[in-house]
C-alpha cells in the first residue's frame, strides 16, 4: 500500500511525498509533470518516491517559488528519510526540477533521468525564439517582479481549480493515444489532478514562475550521468531540445524513442527506471 509522508520546512510550511512499492528497496525519486500530484506513478515498483511541489496536494506554497528551493526541499526528506545515493526522474513540467536536483544535490542524486521535457531559454537560444510574443511578455513580468508573479498569473491558471480533469477530455496526439486508452492509467492520472489542486492553481502558477525565473545553475553543472527521453512525434519541445541540451552537460545521453509521443513516459517505464537506478546515462 502507498504510504503517504510530510516533511516540515523552516519556514514553518510542510512537503507531502509518497512512497510506492518495497519500503526496503532502493528509492527512485519520481516528479510528476505540470500539473499534477504525488498520486500520479507510473508503476509502484520499485520503491518509489513522488512528491507534491509546493502549491500541490497537501504541500505548502511557497512566497517565492524556484528549482533551487526545491532542490533543497528534496534535501531535507532525504536528510529525514536516511536516503544515500538514489535516481531522480522527471516527467515533462517535473524535468527542470529534476536538472536541479542533479545540479544542486550531486552528492545526493546519482543520475538524472529527464523525461519529454525542456532546457532553460537563457542557455538555449532556440527555445527562447520559439516562445510567442505574450510568453515572452509573461517572463519579463515574472522576472522583473517575481513576489507579483503568483499573483500575475493566478487568472491564466484558473481553468485547473475550475476543472482539474481537462486534460482527459483533449484531443490527444495519436502516438499518445492508445496511453489514454488504459482505464488504470486513466483512473491514476485523474486521482493525481483532483488531489493536484486542491489548493486550486497555486501550484500549477508556481510551476510556470519556477520555470519562468532564471534556473539558477547551467546545465553544464551537472556532472552526474543524464539520460533524456524523447519521444519523436512529442509536439512540444523536448524534441527540439534535446540536442543541445546533450551539448551541453558531458555525461548527457539521448534516447529517442521514434513511435511515442509526449507520454512515452509510460511505455518506456521500465527502461526508464532500470537505467536509472543502475546510475546510467
Amino acid at each position: 500500500m502507498p504510504r503517504d509522508r510530510e516533511t516540515a520546512l523552516p519556514d514553518g510550511g510542510a512537503v507531502a511525498w509518497r512512497e510506492w512499492g518495497d519500503s526496503a528497496g532502493e528509492p527512485v525519486l519520481f516528479l510528476n509533470g505540470t500539473p499534477g500530484s504525488r498520486l500520479f506513478s507510473p508503476a509502484p515498483e520499485p520503491r518509489l518516491v513522488t512528491v507534491d511541489r509546493p502549491g500541490y496536494g497537501r504541500s505548502t506554497p511557497l512566497a517565492v517559488p524556484t528549482l533551487a528551493a526545491f532542490a533543497e526541499i528534496v534535501r531535507r526528506i532525504a536528510d529525514e528519510a536516511g536516503w544515500k545515493r538514489f535516481p531522480v526522474i522527471g516527467f515533462s513540467g517535473g524535468g527542470p526540477y529534476a536538472f536541479a536536483c542533479g545540479a544542486f544535490l550531486g552528492d545526493l542524486v546519482m543520475s538524472v533521468a529527464v523525461v519529454s521535457s525542456w532546457g532553460p531559454v537563457d542557455e538555449l537560444e532556440a527555445a527562447y525564439a520559439s516562445l510567442t510574443d505574450e510568453e515572452r511578455e509573461a517572463l519579463a513580468a515574472v522576472r522583473a517582479d517575481p513576489a507579483g508573479a503568483t499573483e500575475l498569473l493566478w487568472e491564466h491558471g484558473q481553468w485547473y481549480a475550475d476543472d482539474p480533469l481537462r486534460f482527459l477530455r483533449r484531443e490527444r496526439e495519436p502516438a499518445d493515444e492508445a496511453v489514454f486508452l488504459d482505464e488504470a492509467f486513466r483512473a491514476n492520472f485523474a486521482e493525481s489532478n483532483v488531489e493536484g489542486a486542491r489548493q486550486g492553481q497555486a501550484g500549477l502558477v508556481a510551476d510556470w514562475v519556477a520555470d519562468a525565473l532564471p534556473w539558477g545553475f547551467r546545465l553544464a553543472d551537472i556532472d552526474v550521468p543524464v539520460t533524456l527521453w524523447v519521444g519523436a512525434l512529442d509536439p512540444g519541445r523536448a524534441p527540439r531540445d534535446a540536442p543541445e541540451i546533450a551539448r551541453r552537460i558531458p555525461s548527457c545521453t539521448v534516447h529517442t524513442c521514434e513511435d511515442e509521443g509526449h507520454f512515452v513516459l509510460i511505455p518506456r517505464w521500465p527502461e526508464i527506471v532500470e537505467r536509472a537506478s543502475a546510475g546510467q546515462g
